[in-house]
């Protein structure tokens, strides 16, 4: 499974504080950490202080580039803008994945000709003007509207990726068991691919580290793709190589052993 680091995000106060005062150090140490964990791709969120953002961006990118260039990067930005100014700058290795588009036309003109001019890969949120869909068959009905719509642009379906959207499981319990169902409806539709913000699960729980594992376990067995996630939660990673090794999906279990290795189990 792909994992998506989500560390470099401004919603989390002490990476908010570090881009404000330029601290290059601690946002370097987040991109080797989680690359070191596993994620080959570092999501990268600046939104936080919009006025900003497009610098800000700039900045984290160039640290990125420096520090790790085979990491891949996940544009995460509500503005077309900082997302361009974001993949001009990247010139690394790695895949580059935008955060995100919906049904909603107008961002999809905005969006995906940069997607095609940089050759990224998009993820999608199965969502439209009515807001998040409540059943699997609703999301799988607002992802085969985004699917047509972006085909419209010659873009590739396999670089694309379907967000199913999980919500609280606190709030909201019967909607796990909807994204899971999800997950396969979706993959029917072609050759797209699934991915999740898996920390959205277990928001207002105790033990969160503990709802995530159970819940990725359960994911990955449903055919998720990819997950936007922390690697450095040792519960979570440790528990992922292992479901991958038991489904099958890690070949004799050599990425198992590897992270036995390199002391990540």
């Amino acid at each position: 499974m792909l994992i998506i680091g989500e560390r470099i995000n401004s919603t989390r106060l002490k990476t908010r504080e570090a881009i404000g005062s330029r601290d290059a150090l601690f946002i370097a140490k987040e991109a080797h950490g989680q690359f070191k964990a596993g994620a080959r791709i570092l999501d990268v969120n600046c939104a936080m202080a919009l006025e900003n953002e497009p610098d800000d961006i700039d900045w984290v990118i160039g640290i990125i580039r420096r520090e790790v260039p085979s990491a891949g990067i996940c544009v995460d930005s509500p503005n077309h803008l900082a997302i361009a100014r974001a993949l001009k700058a990247y010139d690394g290795k790695g895949e580059i994945f935008i955060n995100s588009i919906t049904a909603d036309e107008d961002r999809m003109a905005k969006i995906v000709p940069l997607a095609l001019e940089y050759g990224a890969n998009l993820i999608a949120l199965v969502m439209d003007e009515s807001g998040m869909p409540n059943t699997r068959q609703e999301r799988r009905s607002v992802a085969e509207r985004i699917l047509k719509a972006v085909k419209k642009y010659n873009f590739d379906e396999k670089k694309l990726y379907f967000d199913p959207l999980i919500r609280p499981l606190a709030t909201e319990p019967e909607q796990a068991d909807e994204f899971l169902g999800s997950i396969a409806l979706i993959r029917s539709l072609g050759a797209v691919k699934t991915v999740c913000g898996l920390s959205n699960i277990s928001f207002g729980l105790p033990k969160r580290s503990l709802i995530n594992a159970s819940f990725l376990n359960l994911a990955l067995a449903s055919g998720l793709d990819a997950a936007i996630m922390d690697p450095l939660d040792r519960a979570v990673i440790r528990s992922l190589w292992a479901t991958e090794a038991v489904s099958g999906r890690d070949k004799y279990c050599k990425n198992y052993i590897a992270a036995f290795r390199e002391g990540r189990l």
